[in-house]
């Protein structure tokens, strides 16, 4: 593992983002004893006091087992780590993990189809809101960019109609790997791919009071995002 001079601004942020990129990268692995303060104060060309800050950060993620006056260790952060983790494991250091990409767009499957049932039990015909963000969709001269945030502006509108408070905190995570890794998704937004015409269902579907053909349109959008994206990056 490579470790490079720190610049003295935020010296302990950037020791905890490199550290942090090598772990979610499987440069370090679960168990994997770090270096100590010391060692790792002389590699990045620091004192030992933003060290000790980083590793205090890492801790706090999930990602880090101290044991003062021990040897601090690498957690598995799959199951340590909090959801603020989410857009880094995702694309660690930039780079696409696959697999775990596929997990979220699975889970996303899920997640869509039991929101938007939920949303129309909760709140049958209640869709202005989502008609004026489908027209943000349909608009003739809406870019990528534009129709990235109108999807998940859609998304978000489902999340508050189900009324669910910690699906909210699970769909900011969510929405924070899409702004943090822009890149990965950029292409499904293309207007020659993204296709808004199942959140229009949807809505017809909702007008209805009709829960089960709602979930079943969402579903069948997420279904095609994970079918893009799975081409796209096999």
């Amino acid at each position: 593992m490579r470790f490079a001079p720190i610049e003295k601004k935020r010296i302990a942020e950037q020791i905890a983002d490199s550290l942090r990129e090598a772990i979610l990268g499987g440069e370090l692995e679960p168990g994997d004893a770090l270096p100590s303060e010391r060692t790792l104060a002389e590699r990045f060309a620091v004192n030992r006091s933003g060290v000790r800050e980083a590793l205090t950060k890492l801790e706090a993620w999930g990602l880090l087992e101290i044991q003062h006056g021990g040897v601090t260790r690498i957690k598995d952060f799959l199951t340590t780590a909090g959801l603020q983790l989410l857009p880094f494991i995702i694309a660690p250091g930039g780079v696409p993990n696959m697999k775990r990409l596929h997990d979220l767009l699975e889970l996303r499957v899920a997640l869509l189809e039991w929101t938007a049932r939920k949303a129309v039990m909760k709140h049958p015909g209640e869709t202005e809101k989502l008609e004026k963000i489908l027209g943000r969709m349909e608009a003739p001269k809406a870019d990528a960019a534009q129709l990235e945030r109108a999807d998940f502006d859609f998304f978000e509108e489902l999340v508050r109609l189900t009324e669910n408070s910690i699906l909210k905190m699970l769909t900011h995570a969510i929405r924070q790997v899409y702004v943090k890794q822009r890149k990965l998704f950029s292409r499904f937004y293309h207007k020659s791919v993204f296709d808004p015409s199942k959140h229009r269902e949807f809505i017809e579907c909702h007008k209805r009071g009709d829960a089960e053909q709602a979930a079943k349109a969402m579903s069948t959008y997420a279904e095609t995002a994970l079918n893009f994206m799975r081409g796209k990056h096999e």
